[in-house]
């Protein structure tokens, strides 16, 4: 639903207004937003809601869904094909379904917790025919790098020194998720932006870890990496300046 509304919009000019932080939101967010806030009304009306437009729902409920409806607006705008709705759910605060699209590509990336990560397509939504892995690179001289952050940033060049700066088109998570990087901070600051990744990248077998040690979805940055790199990559962050 939110894939074909997303696409259905992406071949129009939607109506642009900026938002308090400087960031763009277009007809197409809301549209698609409300359009899960729909479905949610219907089918869960007692569960809380935290999403990216419209803010919170019953903050207090044991169930809670985290959505971002068009997660990559910019790139939404630009004809890219960086973007692609987020979806988590919190049941009692712990993170136990995830998914992640890219409409352009026809793909979605799924998790549910203690019960694995999964790339399906958008005609076969559910499939575990692909399960996912991270990589197994044991040391960052080795390991191919990327962020959601601005490269120049004190952690992204200190983690670059030591491994390989790479890029992804399409989605940088759903390359670590398949092996194809080995680490990735993200500054992307609020939980709508971490909390599917969080649950995928743990299903895959990686690690998530925020500016505090925990894995807290709303510190405003996080790494992500496969475990054999671990104390490496924190090791190296822990001596860069913590202005990520």
């Amino acid at each position: 639903m939110a894939d074909r509304m997303a696409l259905e919009w992406f071949s129009r000019t939607p109506g642009i207004s900026v938002k308090s932080d400087g960031s763009p939101v277009s007809e197409a967010d809301l549209a698609v937003e409300a359009s899960l806030l729909a479905a949610l009304t219907a089918e869960r009306p007692q569960d809380g809601v935290l999403a990216e437009e419209s803010g919170t729902r019953a903050p207090h409920a044991r169930r809670r869904w985290i959505l971002d409806p068009i997660d990559g607006t910019r790139s939404y705008l630009a004809g890219g094909r960086a973007w692609g709705t987020h979806i988590a759910l919190e049941v009692d605060g712990r993170l136990t379904v995830a998914v992640l699209t890219r409409p352009t590509e026809q793909l979605r990336w799924w998790a549910v917790h203690a019960a694995g990560a999964y790339r399906s397509t958008t005609a076969d939504p559910l499939s575990t025919g692909r399960r996912l892995e991270v990589s197994r690179t044991a040391r960052l001289a080795d390991a191919r790098v990327a962020g959601l952050v601005d490269p120049g940033s004190p952690g992204a060049a200190a983690l670059a020194a030591r491994g390989t700066w790479t890029q992804d088109t399409v989605s940088p998570v759903a390359a670590l998720l398949e092996g194809r990087i080995d680490v990735l901070l993200d500054d992307g600051g609020n939980a709508w932006d971490q909390a599917p990744a969080v649950l995928l990248v743990r299903e895959a077998g990686g690690f998530f870890q925020d500016p505090d040690g925990g894995e807290r979805i709303d510190r405003g940055w996080g790494v992500y990496a496969n475990p054999l790199l671990r104390d490496e990559v924190l090791n190296v962050l822990g001596h860069s300046d913590k202005t990520y």
